[in-house]
């Protein structure tokens, strides 16, 4: 007896220090709010039906059975040659103490990750078919434990279609980066990337452009575009860009208000269309940004300037309250074309139907600051907000704030009060950046939308209402849209 007792007290040892890892398929990859300690209940298989173009998501959950820190090394393999990115999961202390897994790094080079005794870790995959071929492939992911080399893997199944998403989204996607102000070189072009990557295509242009007008609203020289040129041709050709050097000029030209201001604005206005042009921007490429979330008196003379110096240049507003305001830039007056609405008025909505006849452009934005505590899944609802109110444009504040700034919060916890941030990249070394999962959810639902454009553009009637449906905050869910986003790519896949 005695014997049997050591000899299972032996085996018990043995087990609580070498085992195999357990590797679990995770329901939903974007869900941010799981617990480390324990199991993860999983999901029986893995199978993504994805587009050309499409970024694929999936997550699998690490888990130590036994009672010592397990390092294990991750690998994939296979896959038909797409281009997979492997991240771990890392939470984050959001500002009301919640403890989100928002954080996704890649893994190190070296592919492992270390996993506390009794507690899981969650393994975040991200399927780039950009450079892939339509078809059905398999793949496997594998943990090794480098204590005794026991091995664990799950298979994933992906079928890409051989119709392409655009590489360029419909909508104006904005989410006013100011990241790509003060960084050069490498560090810019991967931020650059990854905005792109994520559909942004409006860009947030603070570079200013020095004037001087007289007392009679004459320029003074010509504007000084020097700091404003690097970034017009940077960014030449990847989308919109909204230049607040349209800014007001308090300091070297009599007041907006008078005559003289209007006129030495106009004059402002004519040599940047100008200049514009000799950098080879058409008018469609660009809008003046006067002021932000300011519609008042002060933006409405500054619009009114610009357009009767020249009736083509495009003005850009972010209302946030004012219906009179709102009413006189566009029913009244015409001098505004691309507003983009705070989402309160989405609670009135009367507001913005009443200035959509008269708008090229109208889009809807959030600034959740202080909430990085909303689920991934309130971000990727943006992109159906979008297609249900029938909007030309999306965003919120924001992707990430400017490196070396610390005034929205750009260090990883935001548990920081007021100065805490909703920024969904965050900053790292090596001119990387490391996304959150709210910025892929943003993406996620930017493609469903192109996804039900597709359905619309094959006039399918019955399925464009089971759509609406399913974005309708009253009859709807996220089940329904799941299901009903299943049945438009099987709709698709067949080539209807």
């Amino acid at each position: 007896m005695k014997h049997w007792l050591l000899g299972a007290a032996l085996v018990a040892v043995w087990q609580g220090f070498a085992a195999a890892p357990e590797l679990t398929a995770v329901a939903d990859p974007l869900e941010s709010y799981y617990p480390v300690q324990g199991r993860i209940a999983g999901t029986p298989k893995i199978h993504l039906n994805l587009f050309h173009r499409e970024f694929g998501l999936a997550a699998l959950s690490l888990y130590n059975p036994t009672q010592t820190t397990m390092y294990c090394r991750i690998t994939a393999s296979g896959f038909a040659g797409l281009k997979v990115t492997l991240r771990e999961a890392v939470h984050i202390r959001a500002r009301l103490g919640q403890l989100p897994a928002d954080v996704l790094p890649e893994l190190s080079k070296d592919g492992v990750v270390a996993v506390p005794p009794r507690e899981n870790r969650q393994i975040f995959l991200e399927f780039d078919t950009r450079n892939g071929k339509a078809g059905t492939c398999r793949g496997l992911v594998t943990a090794v434990n480098l204590k005794d080399n026991s091995v664990v893997s799950r298979e994933i199944f992906l079928d890409v279609i051989a119709q392409s998403l655009p590489s360029r989204h419909p909508l104006q996607v904005m989410t006013w980066d100011c990241s790509l102000r003060r960084s050069s070189g490498k560090e810019r072009d991967n931020l650059l990337a990854e905005l792109q990557d994520h559909y942004v295509n409006n860009f947030h242009v603070l570079e200013m452009a020095p004037w001087k007008a007289d007392a009679e609203g004459n320029l003074v020289g010509i504007p000084d575009f020097s700091k404003l040129d690097p970034m017009l041709k940077f960014l030449k050709g990847k989308g919109m860009l909204l230049l607040r050097c349209a800014a007001p000029n308090t300091k070297n030209a009599p007041d907006i208000r008078s005559a003289a201001g209007a006129k030495a604005y106009g004059n402002f206005v004519k040599a940047l269309a100008a200049h514009m042009q000799e950098m080879g921007f058409d008018y469609s490429e660009y809008a003046l940004y006067p002021l932000d979330e300011n519609t008042g008196d002060v933006f409405h003379a500054h619009a009114k300037a610009a357009k009767a110096a020249d009736p083509k240049i495009l003005i850009y507003a972010d209302p946030v309250k004012s219906k009179e305001e709102i009413k006189r830039l566009t029913v009244d007056g015409k001098y505004c074309e691309y507003m983009q609405f705070n989402a309160g008025f989405l609670r009135r909505q009367e507001v913005m139907e009443m200035a959509r006849p008269h708008l090229k452009f109208i889009s809807a934005y959030w600034c959740p600051v202080i909430q990085k505590r909303l689920r991934p899944n309130w971000y990727r609802n943006m992109g159906h907000v979008a297609w249900r109110l029938n909007l030309n444009g999306i965003g919120y504040w924001t992707s990430l704030w400017m490196p070396g700034s610390d005034r929205w919060g750009v260090p990883w916890d935001d548990f920081r009060g007021k100065t805490a941030s909703a920024v969904t990249v965050y900053p790292a070394r090596h001119n990387e950046n490391v996304p959150s999962r709210r910025w892929k959810a943003f993406r996620a639902g930017l493609e469903d939308w192109l996804v039900f454009d597709l359905v619309r553009r094959k006039g399918n009637g019955a399925l464009l209402k089971k759509i609406d449906e399913a974005l309708d905050p009253k009859k709807g869910s996220a089940e329904k849209v799941k299901r009903v986003r299943a049945e438009s790519v099987e709709f698709l896949r067949k080539g209807n």
